[in-house]
Formats: structure tokens, C-alpha cells, sequence
């Protein structure tokens, strides 16, 4: 097994939205990304606190370029999270991709999933730290686990 974490910081605007940058990291792979969000933030962090999860209902947040009817047209970033063992264990699954301002650039995307596994208690910790990362009380929120290799 190796280490695994996700790195969460804030840089809120003055409308109420913010860009949530995100690094996550799990054994030798790793990725960053970033995207506007807005609402969703506080159901996001409400979820994370539930037990149990659920698989039907995981914790989520995604941002990125939204079409006018308020479907996801182009996802720079996700988070969810969801259970993943009879053990206990929450799988951590983070989507991170550049953006593509037009069609020819598609090509040159570049995106990343990371997953890694966690526990509950970790996650009810770094649900803490993120409602404090946005309030602006603290600079990052981090979430620790581990690869789940050979376990």
C-alpha cells in the first residue's frame, strides 16, 4: 500500500462563487485542476459527514463549463466519494481535466482520475477543515488514505 491524498484550497469571488483547485495524489500518479463553483458547496460537505454513505446518493461536487439549460458540458473537476468494502472504507474518486475553449483544441486536453481509498473518520476531519477552507479560516483542506493496493 502507499499513500494517497487530496488537496482542496479556495479562492473565492465576491458573488458568492469561488475557484476549488484541487491536487490529488495517489502512489506515483498524481494531477491538478481547478474549476468555478458555486452552489452545492455546503450540500457537498454535508454529505461527506453522512453515515453511511451511499452509492445512490454519494457525496459530489463538479464544476466546469455548464451549457444554458444547467447540465455539465464540460467537466473540469469532480469529486465523489462512496462506499467501497464491508470494511468501511470509502472509495475517493477525483476527475480533473484542462479546459478546451474550442473544438480544434479538443486534442490537446489533458485529464487525469485519481482513486484512492480512505476511512470515515479522515473524511469527517477533512469535512471540517473544507467548510473552515471555505469560510476562509484555514489555507487547505487535506484528505489522507491510501492507494488500496494489496489490501
Amino acid at each position: 500500500m502507499s499513500t494517497a491524498e487530496l488537496r482542496i484550497v479556495y479562492r473565492p469571488d465576491d458573488d458568492g462563487t469561488g475557484e476549488l483547485v484541487a491536487v490529488a495524489r495517489s502512489g506515483p500518479f498524481s494531477g491538478e485542476g481547478s474549476a468555478w463553483v458555486g452552489r452545492g458547496k455546503e450540500t457537498f460537505i454535508a454529505h461527506l459527514r453522512s453515515f453511511p454513505q451511499t452509492a445512490t446518493d454519494p457525496p459530489t461536487i463538479e464544476g466546469g463549463f455548464w451549457d444554458g439549460r444547467g447540465n455539465l458540458d464540460q467537466c473540469l473537476l469532480r469529486i465523489v466519494t462512496k462506499p467501497y468494502d464491508s470494511r468501511g472504507r470509502l472509495l475517493v474518486h477525483v476527475d480533473l481535466a484542462s479546459p478546451v475553449w474550442k473544438a480544434p483544441d479538443a486534442d490537446l486536453q489533458s485529464s487525469t482520475t485519481i482513486r484512492f481509498l480512505t476511512e470515515y473518520a479522515a473524511m469527517d476531519t477533512f469535512a471540517d477543515h473544507l467548510e473552515q477552507v471555505l469560510n476562509g479560516k484555514r489555507d487547505e483542506a487535506i484528505l489522507k488514505g491510501v492507494t488500496g493496493w494489496n489490501s
